[in-house]
């Protein structure tokens, strides 16, 4: 793996935590990992791309996270950016590569064309309730089901990409990650209930998207844990709890039948699986929406 560093950081520390890494993992050498300082320097990354993947590269930048994977015909990148908000990254090896395994597992899922197989599964499942919006004479949900489907396929990614780690024996740094990203948290997002959600939705659906992103991204995070590692799922309940400052039992027994077919029905990434966890979605959504 090549790294390049932009900004003061350490790069021993660095290349203590791949190496670390590496004793366990094969790390490809044609991945390169960047390392930002502020969001803005991803900018001086597209310059570094051929024309023809500037575009798609530009998009995923944009996105507000900490870190994220591309790949792109021969292009294999990890770009994490710690600021103030995330610099215990610096200082905890072990949340540090927790993070760098969840990356380099995704970087493995596109190479293998997991991801383009969920993104044809999403598009036909789309299809499918988009006829039946349209049947329905409610095409102006339609922009609401996207945006709701397009979580449904990042929960998918981190589902596949966290149980993987989870069953690799790798938990302890994944759960070192989510333990400080969780507990480094000052003022948390509030998640978004209402006694009456379907009420609710029908007057404004953008709140269903608030709602589902919040617990499409708890999800992804506790389900791997709880079907693989039930003590630390319980340890990480506890973190969520503290940040949210919200009852999670509450949010499970909301998301019960989402819960419950991956527990029975997850094993491995497979067609099959993501098409009726994504009609099982789109489904409830449907349901709430009209």
């Amino acid at each position: 793996m090549h790294v390049t560093l932009l900004g003061n950081f350490d790069e021993l520390y660095f290349a203590r935590a791949l190496k670390g890494i590496q004793k366990h993992l094969s790390v490809p050498k044609l991945i390169h990992l960047y390392v930002l300082d502020e969001k803005n320097k991803c900018r001086t990354l597209i310059a570094r791309l051929p024309t023809s993947e500037r575009a798609s590269f530009k998009q995923v930048c944009q996105v507000d996270k900490i870190s994220f994977s591309y790949h792109h015909d021969q292009q294999q990148m990890i770009v994490l950016t710690i600021t103030k908000s995330n610099d215990y990254l610096l200082h905890d090896v072990r949340a540090l590569q927790g993070l760098l395994l969840h990356e380099l597992l995704h970087l493995d899922h596109m190479r293998k064309g997991t991801y383009q197989s969920i993104q044809h599964s999403y598009r036909k499942v789309l299809a499918l309730y988009t006829k039946l919006l349209t049947h329905l004479h409610q095409k102006r949900l339609l922009p609401t089901l996207e945006r709701i489907g397009h979580n449904a396929v990042f929960l998918l990614k981190d589902l596949y990409t966290n149980s993987m780690l989870l069953e690799r024996g790798y938990g302890p740094y994944l759960l070192r990650y989510y333990e400080r990203e969780f507990s480094m948290k000052k003022i948390c997002p509030r998640p978004v209930f209402y006694d009456k959600l379907k009420k609710a939705v029908q007057k404004d659906p953008k709140l269903l998207e608030i709602v589902f992103a919040f617990e499409f991204s708890l999800l992804s995070v506790v389900l791997p844990f709880k079907k693989y590692k039930e003590r630390h799922a319980k340890e990480l309940l506890h973190y969520i709890e503290s940040c949210y400052n919200i009852n999670t039992q509450e949010i499970m027994r909301k998301c019960r039948p989402f819960i419950q077919f991956y527990l029975d029905h997850y094993h491995k990434p497979n067609r099959d699986f993501q098409e009726k966890y994504l009609h099982l979605i789109f489904t409830k959504v449907i349901e709430l929406l009209t």
